[in-house]
């Protein structure tokens, strides 16, 4: 858990980095492309445990925990802070509660709604109060970052529900042979590889893009989906405790400025997941 913390902290500064030099589409399908690549081998090695009976599941897997909130963070980085989009991101938990109570048969107390609405009290107080600093001076973008953790949320029970017996390697790796590819296509068609040929810091930013590719999306995927087969939906998506933390931490090493407002969010979104999981 803390080193998926570690890894997904510094995703979120990577993205920011990315974003200056990619527009979100290249973000994306250069993202897709690195992980696709880098499920390669596992594919060939767990070739034989993939159930390809549970083809939409992979698929669902691919779109909500990888390819379309990759493309609303990278959209919504470029007027929010990585420190702010790692707060919002711990709301995953309290997303998960939800999808699961409604659709997944998940049990539902009251210290886990008392949890949920504290979580949201917590992620309004940041995205209002940190609607100011974005570049375009709309809370919008910082929504965006919200709302992507429903993607997350749900491909968290998805695997925890209806993959729990495949293989994480077979899981992931399928996933992404069925969605991946047409993201290669993608990237040739608009212009990734021309903007890292031309851009001063075009191969910089591939570098950062490979890192949240092979090892923020590929190898942490493995990982993640492992923990959450090993443990349970709510412990595998609490890493998202420790992320307000560590994005806090790198963004202010990365010359971002942390205001009363950051703390008081964090604290009540932190004190809602500490009921959710009572």
């Amino acid at each position: 858990m803390f080193g998926l913390a570690f890894v997904w902290g510094f995703s979120f500064l990577f993205i920011k980095r990315s974003v200056a030099i990619f527009t979100p589409i290249q973000v994306l399908s250069w993202r897709m492309t690195m992980a696709t690549l880098a499920y390669l081998p596992f594919a060939i090695a767990y070739w034989s445990k993939i159930q390809w009976k549970s083809w939409p599941y992979y698929a669902v897997v691919a779109l909500s925990g990888s390819a379309i909130p990759n493309l609303m963070y990278a959209f919504a980085q470029k007027h929010v802070s990585s420190s702010l989009a790692g707060v919002l991101n711990s709301l995953t938990p309290l997303f998960t509660l939800i999808l699961g109570a409604l659709f997944f048969q998940m049990k539902v107390t009251k210290y886990k709604a008392l949890g949920i609405l504290m979580g949201f009290a917590g992620a309004s107080v940041l995205i209002i109060f940190n609607a100011k600093n974005a570049v375009s001076g709309h809370l919008g973008f910082a929504l965006v970052c919200a709302l992507a953790t429903i993607f997350y949320a749900l491909n968290s029970n998805i695997v925890g529900s209806k993959l729990r017996e495949h293989h994480p390697a077979a899981i992931a790796s399928a996933s992404f042979m069925l969605m991946g590819l047409p993201f290669v296509g993608l990237l040739v068609g608009s212009g990734g590889i021309e903007a890292a040929m031309t851009h001063p810091d075009g191969w910089k930013g591939v570098g950062y893009l490979a890192f949240l590719g092979a090892v923020g999306t590929a190898l942490a995927s493995i990982v993640y989906f492992d923990l959450l087969q090993r443990t349970s939906t709510l412990f595998a998506t609490s890493v998202t405790f420790l992320l307000p933390v560590m994005s806090i931490i790198i963004g202010t090493l990365d010359g971002e400025t942390i205001g009363f407002s950051d703390i008081l969010g964090t604290g009540i979104i932190l004190g809602g997941l500490y009921l959710a999981r009572k």
